[in-house]
């Protein structure tokens, strides 16, 4: 996989940050992290891996790593990524209840 995919790939990530959700990039160490500022959330870590796809392990409230959790090969499973993970911190535990 090329530089450029990955490239691709950290900017559908980077989309994520916005209103509770922070993204870090590290180019030298080839990670993207993804954090929600909340209580209850869900924190990921990607690794680049084999220079052809990210893969992804929750990270939890102590900074401990899981095993592999998912896997990310191009930009469109990038965006479905995306688009899920930001159902789960819309749907959340502990926020206020849907008027």
């Amino acid at each position: 996989m090329s530089e450029y995919m990955r490239s691709k790939i950290v900017d559908v990530l980077s989309t994520l940050a916005g209103d509770r959700i922070d993204v870090y990039v590290s180019d030298t160490e080839k990670t993207v992290y993804i954090e929600c500022r909340t209580e209850r959330s869900l924190d990921f870590k990607f690794k680049w891996l084999n220079d052809d796809h990210f893969t992804g392990y929750f990270i939890d409230n102590t900074g401990t790593e899981s095993q592999a959790v998912i896997s990310i090969w191009n930009d469109k499973e990038a965006y479905e990524f995306a688009r899920a993970y930001k159902t789960l911190v819309e749907l959340r535990a502990s926020r206020q209840a849907p008027r």
